[in-house]
């Protein structure tokens, strides 16, 4: 992809493993189902072997196919977007959720170390549960977020072609995340969506740019919003 930076597939692959552990070790109240689903078609074998030694406990199902059919210049979003449609269409997981039953989708090389309180603090009967920013720039946070899905079939999957790259900035958008927050917050009448979450996330792991999510002045700004979003909600920072 464009502008992607963390390329060496030891150091991504790493990135994986670290993240799978992570959530294998989480209560089995917050998360008893992952499906990891990627789009390289790269063995999976050490992820495998992580999950079998974790033991019984959560059921976890590892989908690697051949998703790069498009021209790279459509952009991270698409492809993400795409993986994610697949994965809908082979995961026995996924395949079994009830069109109104949330799941959670996580970035799979992030970890979420607050999971628990974001999953708690879920509020009832959301079809979308996502974080809307306004500040600096109207922004989706797609990251993280739980969608039920059906939510996820219309609200997403039918907007894959508009979050080209090349459609972005041919309409100004600064990034697919700008386009989309104009998009879904026209959909809030036909579903619920509740666009701030209850808790800052916490992250731990790089970003596609590189950028290590736990070096001091990121923490120091996740402090801060922390404590912007409980003090002063209306602000969408």
């Amino acid at each position: 992809m464009p502008a992607l930076q963390r390329v060496d597939p030891a150091a991504r692959r790493a990135d994986y493993e670290s993240a799978l552990s992570f959530y294998l070790g989480l209560p089995s109240a917050v998360v008893n189902r992952i499906v990891l689903a990627e789009n390289s078609d790269s063995e999976l074998g050490s992820l495998e072997r992580i999950a079998q030694a974790h033991g019984a406990g959560k059921d976890v199902e590892l989908l690697s196919f051949a998703g790069h059919d498009f021209p790279a210049e459509h952009g991270r979003m698409v492809g993400e977007l795409r993986t994610m449609e697949t994965a809908f269409e082979r995961s026995r997981l996924l395949s079994a959720l009830g069109d109104d039953e949330l799941f959670w989708k996580v970035t799979g090389r992030l970890r979420f170390t607050n999971m628990e309180r974001l999953v708690a603090t879920t509020p009832p009967g959301a079809a979308l549960y996502a974080d809307f920013r306004k500040l600096p720039r109207p922004w989706v946070d797609t990251r993280v977020y739980a969608a039920t899905p059906q939510a996820f079939r219309e609200l997403f999957a039918t907007r894959i072609d508009l979050m080209r790259q090349g459609e972005i900035d041919g309409l100004g958008y600064t990034a697919p995340e700008h386009r989309l927050f104009e998009e879904l917050m026209s959909e809030r009448a036909r579903f619920t969506i509740v666009p701030r979450l209850r808790a800052e996330p916490r992250i731990e792991g790089f970003s596609g740019h590189g950028h290590d999510y736990a070096r001091p002045t990121r923490r120091l700004w996740t402090s801060a919003r922390a404590v912007i979003r409980r003090l002063f909600p209306p602000l969408w920072i």
